[in-house]
């Protein structure tokens, strides 16, 4: 099973491990799923959690932060991140996460995002909330 996270997925698993989306990152590094993305939303994932209202809810300093995305980086399956989908026009910048999934033949997109969640699925892409990922994989 292959999957995308949003960037909040990541920014809240960094804020709170033990919350869902940091208990979809202990069963991807467990090996539970193949976590799909693409150097564009690692790029938003460090600028995010550099903004001054991120950084001081989470504990990782800059070095963290870089080391924490390399690592995901050096072990998620890397999409060239080239198709382009105008299919968000309310919010173009997640267009990407669908785009990933598409070049990553990920089956779901987990999001908190409202603007992916009402895609429902996108050409056999089911976007879905962390909890409902979980379920899935059988932890909750």
């Amino acid at each position: 099973m292959r999957a995308v996270l949003d960037v909040g997925q990541f920014v809240s698993a960094f804020i709170n491990p033990h919350g869902h989306p940091g208990q979809i990152l202990t069963a991807w590094k467990a090996g539970a799923f193949e976590l799909v993305t693409t150097q564009p939303i690692l790029d938003d994932l460090t600028r995010v959690l550099t903004y001054p209202h991120i950084k001081k809810r989470q504990v990782l300093d800059a070095y963290g932060i870089q080391s924490m995305v390399d690592f995901i980086g050096a072990n998620a399956v890397i999409t060239p991140g080239l198709l382009q989908l105008p299919i968000i026009p309310s919010d173009p910048t997640d267009e990407k996460i669908i785009a990933c999934a598409m070049e990553g033949d990920a089956q779901y997109v987990v999001a908190s995002d409202h603007h992916l969640l009402q895609l429902g699925s996108f050409a056999g892409i089911s976007v879905i909330p962390p909890r409902k990922f979980l379920e899935l994989l059988a932890i909750i």
